[in-house]
């Protein structure tokens, strides 16, 4: 019987490598069972603002190129494998193995007779037109890039409705190289053979996953190993064809095909236990676009920057790592710019987003706040909160701690830390009440929260915040039914009449998690932060690696947020990031 042996199924996340925009993709919505597996070649050469248009958004075109399997020029039934370096597509006849030896070309090789079926997509404003080139190799356009395919075994010949059959050669082999462009592509003089491709990959997963995390527990190691992977094929590296300037992690293939900077103030954590240099980079990439407000970017896809922003969670990310690394090690410059790109960022927030000029800011929309269907935004907007304006102490406090490490005055520096000590005051006053923390619309004076999660987070705070303040948060979040779960913290009460059970409205998501036991640490309860990290870690290992689940089972929850006809949200570096830093430090035994 034929069956699919994955250690990631390309129906959960897209099978590719690091630093490439080539992907090889699952029918949307498809299934693994032999007959009805489909195999795409995929790009992510698209921003999600690039397909925000009617005859797009029907189809997403994230699959460009349908391949199919035949023998005697019957179509086979197929499944899809895959090892952390190869995909083998495989039928009863026999396989064609993929693999993305480089950032820029896949290759392929079959030594069975089959007969590999290339079918550009042929309907809709991406559609591919292929035609020969007249030196034995193909070239599909799809108006913002290009797909060459370069036999080096076998022949490319037309097929019915557009497409190309490579046929293979006397001794039933084939072996093609498929090169994206975005610019008139020309075929190189050489490509690597399949075995080097694969020796290539290999060479790459294997360093990355032993920089980040050289040695998981056994509880976890095998899903820590798809963390990995999955972090690995997110990654995108500069090459001079997008606007990335650092090592940056994308959020998930398709639906969120970019790098958001408040996921990247966590991963400068959750990356920080073997790799500094890859942490840090997470850190500093976040400054690289800036306008001139100071406000950076909520997104950077391989285009540009997205059009709003989320919460500054960077200062929090740098006094992680100050705590847990010598940063006198990293160069001086680098240290600076993060010093001045931190000082705009603060700023902004103070000059552009602090209307009653009370020291405290307010979100001027859902989209800012990084949690955009938490359920007291229906106090309306503008809106205060506790957890945004503990992140800005945070960076306050940040700025007074990395002045004093380039050598800025000292009068600067104590600014930046009185700063910090008046704004934490200014959030007590403003947010605590004896039933817990709320939020304040600042027009209205409309005040609420309670039922949410994310007021909670204000424990980033740790023991800058009274003891007792403390204490009755921990004791309002595990002492009553609601918040706490066998599967993580729900991001709304259970017994909320505002829980939905989705993103923001009662699942167990990523931040919630990774800002509660970040708090919790520096709030010196490690057992709770260790509860909550366990707790999380066994619901990803028996459920997907994706960012939201139901807290009532555990199962992922994907049907309440989808993008551009996308039918399934797949695995998500976020979440994948803090599997790893989780596992790492608190999922071993005691």
């Amino acid at each position: 019987m034929l069956t699919a042996k994955t250690f990631v199924d390309p129906l959960d996340m897209p099978f590719s490598r690091r630093g490439s925009y080539i992907s090889l993709a699952n029918a949307n919505g498809g299934s693994r069972e032999a007959g009805e597996a489909q195999l795409w070649i995929s790009t992510s050469r698209m921003r999600p603002n690039d397909r925000n248009n009617g005859s797009i958004l029907a189809d997403n075109h994230f699959r460009q190129i349908r391949l199919e399997l035949l023998k005697d020029g019957e179509c086979q039934r197929s499944v899809i494998s895959t090892t952390p370096y190869e995909l083998i597509f495989e039928c009863e006849q026999g396989n064609v193995r993929f693999c993305i030896g480089d950032y820029k070309y896949a290759k392929c090789i079959g030594r069975d007779g089959l007969t590999l079926r290339i079918s550009p997509l042929t309907a809709g404003f991406m559609s591919g037109s292929s035609f020969d080139l007249l030196d034995g190799s193909w070239k599909a356009n799809f108006g913002n890039y290009f797909m060459l395919f370069v036999p080096e075994r076998g022949t490319l010949r037309s097929a019915p409705n557009g497409g190309i059959d490579l046929i293979p050669d006397g001794d039933g082999v084939i072996e093609l190289n498929m090169e994206e462009s975005l610019v008139d592509p020309k075929k190189r003089d050489a490509y690597m053979s399949y075995d080097q491709c694969l020796a290539n990959v290999k060479a790459d997963y294997d360093g990355f996953a032993r920089s980040i995390a050289p040695e998981l527990p056994e509880k976890y190691r095998h899903r820590g190993e798809q963390a990995l992977w999955t972090l690995w094929g997110l990654t995108v590296v500069p090459d001079g064809e997008t606007v990335y300037k650092r090592r940056m992690i994308k959020m998930i293939r398709s639906s969120f095909e970019a790098a958001f900077s408040w996921q990247h103030g966590m991963h400068a954590f959750f990356l920080s236990g073997h790799d500094l240099k890859f942490a840090w980079e997470m850190l500093l990439s976040c400054f690289d676009y800036q306008d001139s407000t100071g406000r950076i970017a909520d997104s950077l896809a391989y285009k540009g920057p997205g059009e709003t922003m989320k919460p500054p969670v960077q200062g929090l990310g740098f006094l992680w790592l100050m705590e847990h690394h010598d940063l006198t090690k990293l160069p001086k410059e680098e240290l600076v710019y993060l010093w001045n790109g931190m000082e705009k960022w603060t700023k902004f927030h103070l000059e552009y987003r602090d209307l009653d000029h009370d020291g405290i800011f307010e979100n001027h929309s859902a989209a800012e706040t990084g949690w955009e269907a938490a359920s007291y935004f229906r106090l309306g907007f503008p809106l205060a909160s506790p957890d945004v304006n503990a992140y800005l102490a945070l960076q306050q406090e940040a700025l007074a701690k990395l002045g004093r490490m380039i050598g800025k005055s000292e009068d600067i520096c104590l600014y930046w830390e009185n700063k910090s000590k008046e704004t934490i005051k200014k959030i007590i006053d403003m947010f605590w009440t004896p039933d817990g923390w709320t939020a304040v619309n600042t027009v209205t004076g409309e005040r609420g929260g309670i039922t949410s999660m994310v007021p909670n987070c204000t424990l980033v705070l740790g023991k800058r915040l009274p003891p007792e303040i403390i204490d009755k948060t921990i004791s309002l979040i595990f002492n009553q039914p609601g918040f706490n779960t066998p599967f993580g913290l729900t991001s709304e009460n259970q017994n909320s009449p505002y829980f939905t059970n989705n993103w923001c409205g009662g699942s167990i998501d990523t931040p919630v998690q990774a800002l509660m036991a970040y708090g919790l640490e520096c709030c010196g309860r490690p057992d709770l932060a260790k509860l909550i990290a366990t707790e999380y870690l066994n619901t990803l290992t028996q459920n997907r690696m994706m960012h939201i689940h139901n807290s009532m089972t555990g199962q992922v929850e994907d049907q309440s947020i989808h993008f551009f006809a996308e039918k399934d949200l797949f695995n998500s570096g976020w979440t994948a990031g803090c599997f790893v830093f989780f596992a790492d430090r608190y999922g071993r035994p005691e």
